[in-house]
């Protein structure tokens, strides 16, 4: 099914895709529930074909299903088929992830919508204080957390930011590598989910490695070929591409953004790995792929789908070509 914005509500400026009703700074999690169109839940139903499996009155198979909101003139939604070990986590529970920070003034909700018919929904927290890379360049810090309806995927927090001169979303991991945490969709579910208040611990610490980690970034000068070093591990290209020295279509668009891009010329960012890191985040938001396609639809792939993974691999590569060129 295409991905696209069934609902959504936001905080501040209109969104990049022009999508979602505004809702004032500091909205309680039922409010911006509400204001999203959020204030749905989903059932369970043996799926037609199942078959009972035990005394518990358990099938092998169940649709989840979302079920119309009191008063609604709404009609029920088969949002996937999932088997008997799936436990649903309902909007309402997964906005409570944020109740510790939010309720304490640390944060406050800034997105929240559904994809599909339901099948996704997500919303985003900003978390106090800019990261300040160099003068004039600060990004701005994020939790988003989504859950599936579907069947398909877990619970995820991931950590992003948002470079506030040009709108990229940045997507950070974790220490130990993880792109998010994960819950799985189980009977475990909810004893996972508590450990969720420890997971916030550590929010502090991930940014400002992130920070420190971007202004090493900004010292690293790509002289002498380094941007097509980077590219290549970014983007590599065929062993026929190489021999030939053919530039693929977003070489060449990261290389006319690394070299006249204005956030790319910017004092303390022209010419340095974190632009062309940039470049390529600039790139994968806004021009990938090269064919058209909705608003909606970018959203679901540069926050949960190809381009948040390659925005992750272009930072990873980043680091670790800084590590050898420093030395």
């Amino acid at each position: 099914m295409p991905a696209n914005v069934q609902s959504m509500a936001y905080h501040g400026e209109v969104p990049w895709h022009g999508l979602g009703k505004k809702v004032p700074m500091g909205v309680s999690a039922e409010e911006m529930i509400r204001a999203a169109d959020l204030d749905w839940q989903v059932e369970l139903r043996p799926a037609r074909g199942a078959r009972e499996i035990n005394r518990h009155g358990e099938f092998s198979r169940y649709e989840v299903v979302r079920v119309p909101r009191p008063n609604m003139k709404e009609s029920e939604t088969l949002l996937g088929l999932v088997t008997r070990r799936y436990e649903p986590l309902q909007n309402v529970e997964a906005f409570r992830f944020f109740d510790p920070i939010v309720g304490e003034g640390k944060a406050f909700f800034e997105t929240a919508g559904a994809l599909g018919e339901g099948e996704r929904i997500w919303v985003m927290a900003k978390m106090p204080q800019a990261m300040k890379i160099v003068p004039g360049d600060e990004c701005l810090k994020y939790l988003l957390l989504s859950n599936t309806h579907s069947g398909e995927g877990s619970v995820t927090v991931k950590f992003t930011t948002v470079r506030v001169v040009c709108q990229n979303t940045l997507m950070l991991a974790m220490e130990d590598g993880q792109k998010a945490y994960r819950v799985r969709h189980s009977k475990m579910m909810q004893f996972r989910l508590d450990e969720l208040s420890e997971f916030l611990a550590i929010t502090q610490e991930v940014f400002l490695k992130a920070e420190e980690c971007f202004r090493q970034l900004a010292r690293i000068q790509m002289a002498n070929g380094r941007l097509e070093q980077y590219l290549e591990a970014v983007f590599p290209r065929s062993a026929t591409g190489k021999r030939k020295d053919e530039k693929p279509p977003r070489w060449v668009y990261v290389q006319e953004a690394f070299h006249s891009r204005p956030d790319l010329q910017m004092n303390g960012v022209r010419g340095t790995l974190w632009g062309a890191y940039n470049a390529i985040t600039r790139f994968e938001d806004y021009k990938q792929p090269l064919q058209e396609e909705g608003a909606d639809q970018r959203l679901e792939r540069t926050w949960f789908g190809s381009s948040a993974d390659i925005k992750l691999k272009a930072l990873d590569k980043a680091k670790e070509l800084a590590a050898a060129w420093r030395n």
